[in-house]
C-alpha cells in the first residue's frame, strides 16, 4: 500500500526542516513515518533537486530511508536533524494544493501526479529548492498541529483552492490560485519566475501573475469572512490578562486580510463573566473596540450567554444597567453587501442553570424575518449563531480528536465528561436542529463549552444537506476547575475563521487555537487549525 502525503505531511515536513523550530512531540507515528518514507522516496528518485543533485545526498537519503523501514513505532529525530542539514541551504519552497472538489478534479489529477512533478522539477534550473508534492487531495475536515507559519497564508484562502503556496527564507509567504482553464500554464509561470524574488517583492510579482491570470484575481466583495468569538468572560483574571492580546490578533488580521476579503464579527455569548455595571462598561468597550476594526463602521453581531444575563452565569439576578441591548432578542443580522442573514438566537433566556433553551416565540420571530426575504433575495446563506451547543461534544471525528490531543490533550474522566454535557447543552437541541434543517441554515456557531469544536450534524437528522457546527471555545482560554479536571483544557486564545465564498460557492471554517506548549519559531507559541469546507450551493458537489 503507498503511503500517504498529504497537507498534514508537508506542513509537518516544513516545520521540522525549519532549524530555528524544535522537533515537535509526534501525536501519529504512523503518520510521520509515512511522511518520512514518501519524502526520501522523492528525494531519491531526485524529484526535489534538479538532476545536478549531488549523489552523496542521494546515497545518504536511501541509508535513511532504510534506517526508518528497520524501526517502526520511534522517534525519528536523529533522521530530522540530516534532512535539516540536506536543505539548510534552499532558497525557497514551493507546495503544491490540490482542490479535493469534484469541479477541480482534472487540476488535482494534475497537481498529485508523480510524472508531471518530476518534470516540472528537472526544468527548474535555481539550486537548491524545495518542491512538496502531495500524492493525495486534502479532505473536506481535516487537522493541522503545529501550523507552519506560511501555511496560514494558504488554509486562509482553501474556497480558493488548487493553488502554490510559495515562500522564501526570510519573505512573506505567496499564494497562487489556479486557473480551471490551462491550469499547467499558470504552474509554468510562477516556477519560471521563481528567480525574480531575488529582486522583485512578491508581491509584484503577484500583481503580475493576476494581470496574466485575471480569473484568479480574489475580490474582496466576492469572499466574507465571519470572525467568531465568544466566551471573553470581561472580569474574570484571564480576560483581563488576556483581551488585549484578542484585539491586537484581530486588527493584525483585519489589517492582513482587508483586500481578500470582506469581514464581520460574530461573538456567541459570555462576553461577561457576570453582568454587574463595571463589565458592562468593558464588554461596550469590546463593542466599540470591533466596530472600528470595521472600514463601515459595521457594528459587531453579539448574542447572549448564561454569564451575560445571569450572576455567575448560574443565579437568576438581573443587572441594573444595561448589558448589550439589542443582543437580548432573537432577531436577524443582515451583512450589509451580501447575501447573509445571521439567524440570532437567546439560548441563555429561557434555559435553567447553565442549560439552555429556544423559546417558541423565538422560532416564530425569526420565521417572520425570513418571510419574505429583504431586497428581494430569494435565497440568502444563512448561519445560526447562539451560546448553547446543539451537538454534543463526545460527537467527534478522528481528525477532530487529533486537533483536541494536540490543542487539550487527552480527556480525563469521560463517565462524568459524559454526565455533564447533559447538564449544559441545549435542552431542545432536536427541535432547533429541525428548524435550521427546514429554513436551509448552513452552519451552526456556537460558544459556551470552552472547548474548540468542528462537525456536522449526523446526516439521519436532516433533510436537506449539510449543516456545519464550528464551536469557538474561550477566546481567552478561560477555562474553570472543573473543565481542567473534565478535558484537560488548556489552551491561551481561540477563535474561529468561517469564509463565504460567492465566487466559488464554497464555505470553509478554521478553527484556530494557540497554546503556549511548544516554542517554535521563537515565538513560545505555537497555533493549531481544523479546516472543514462545504458546498454553499446545491449545486456545487463535493467529494466526500
Amino acid at each position: 500500500m503507498d503511503e500517504r502525503f498529504n497537507l498534514q505531511s508537508a506542513n509537518w515536513i516544513s516545520y521540522v526542516l525549519d532549524p530555528r523550530n524544535r522537533i515537535p512531540d509526534i501525536a501519529d507515528p504512523n503518520l510521520v513515518r509515512e511522511t518520512l518514507l514518501v519524502f526520501l522516496g522523492n528525494l531519491i528518485d531526485g524529484m526535489y533537486f534538479h538532476e545536478q543533485s549531488n549523489s552523496k545526498t542521494i546515497d545518504k537519503a536511501v541509508q535513511m530511508r532504510n534506517a526508518i523501514r528497520a524501526r517502526p513505532q520511534h522517534r525519528y529525530d536523529d533522521i530530522v536533524m540530516d534532512l535539516r542539514d540536506i536543505f539548510s541551504k534552499r532558497e525557497w519552497t514551493a507546495v503544491l494544493i490540490p482542490s479535493g472538489f469534484t469541479e477541480s478534479r482534472s487540476v488535482d489529477h494534475l497537481l498529485t501526479s508523480k510524472h508531471f512533478v518530476s518534470k516540472l522539477s528537472c526544468r527548474i534550473r535555481t539550486d537548491p529548492h524545495l518542491i512538496l508534492h502531495l500524492n493525495e487531495a486534502p479532505k473536506m475536515d481535516f487537522a493541522i498541529t503545529d501550523v507552519y507559519p506560511p501555511f496560514h497564508s494558504a488554509l486562509s484562502k482553501s474556497t480558493r483552492w488548487p493553488g502554490i503556496l510559495l515562500w522564501r527564507r526570510s519573505d512573506e509567504p505567496l499564494f497562487f490560485p489556479l486557473p480551471t482553464e490551462k491550469p499547467e500554464d499558470a504552474i509554468q509561470w510562477v516556477f519560471s519566475r521563481v528567480d525574480d524574488l531575488v529582486d522583485t517583492p512578491g508581491h509584484l510579482l503577484t500583481r503580475h501573475y493576476l494581470d496574466a491570470f485575471p480569473s484568479c484575481r480574489i475580490h474582496a466583495g466576492s469572499r466574507l469572512t465571519l470572525l467568531h468569538l465568544s466566551d471573553t468572560h470581561i472580569g474574570s483574571k484571564k480576560s483581563i490578562e488576556r483581551i488585549t492580546r484578542v484585539k491586537d490578533l484581530l486588527k493584525d488580521y483585519v489589517n492582513r486580510n482587508r483586500r481578500n476579503s470582506s469581514v464581520a464579527f460574530l461573538l456567541s455569548g459570555d462576553i461577561m463573566q457576570t453582568p454587574d455595571e463595571n463589565n458592562v462598561i468593558c464588554a461596550n468597550d469590546l463593542h466599540d473596540c470591533l466596530k472600528d476594526l470595521q472600514p463601515s463602521g459595521q457594528d459587531p453581531i453579539f448574542v447572549p450567554g448564561n454569564h451575560d444575563v445571569r450572576k455567575k452565569g448560574v443565579l437568576r439576578i438581573r443587572p441594573s444597567s444595561p448589558s448589550l441591548i439589542p443582543a437580548i432578542n432573537a432577531r436577524i443580522e443582515w451583512i450589509p453587501g451580501h447575501p447573509v442573514g445571521i439567524l440570532c438566537w437567546n439560548s441563555a433566556d429561557a434555559g435553567r442553570m447553565a442549560r439552555g433553551k429556544i423559546t417558541g416565540q423565538q422560532y416564530r420571530t425569526i420565521e417572520e424575518g425570513l418571510n419574505p426575504f429583504p431586497g428581494g433575495n430569494t435565497k440568502p446563506i444563512l448561519i445560526s449563531l447562539l451560546h448553547h451547543h446543539p451537538l454534543q461534544w463526545r460527537r467527534i471525528d478522528p481528525e477532530m480528536h487529533r486537533f483536541h490531543m494536540k490543542t487539550l490533550g487527552a480527556s480525563l474522566r469521560k463517565v462524568i465528561g459524559f454526565a455533564y454535557e447533559h447538564m449544559d447543552g441545549l435542552a431542545n437541541a432536536p427541535e432547533f436542529i429541525r428548524f435550521c434543517d427546514s429554513h436551509g441554515v448552513k452552519a451552526i456557531l456556537h460558544g459556551h463549552k470552552h472547548i474548540p469544536f468542528a462537525g456536522k450534524i449526523p446526516e439521519h437528522l436532516l433533510e436537506n444537506g449539510p449543516i456545519l457546527v464550528f464551536g469557538c471555545g474561550s477566546s481567552v482560554g478561560k477555562n474553570t476547575y472543573l473543565y481542567r479536571k473534565l478535558f484537560n483544557v488548556d489552551y491561551e486564545i481561540s477563535w474561529n475563521e468561517i469564509v463565504l465564498d460567492f465566487q466559488t460557492h464554497l464555505l470553509s471554517g478554521r478553527l484556530m487555537a494557540e497554546t503556549r506548549y511548544d516554542k517554535g519559531l521563537a515565538t513560545m507559541k505555537t497555533h493549531h487549525g481544523f479546516l472543514s469546507r462545504s458546498a454553499i450551493d446545491p449545486g456545487v458537489e463535493s467529494r466526500q
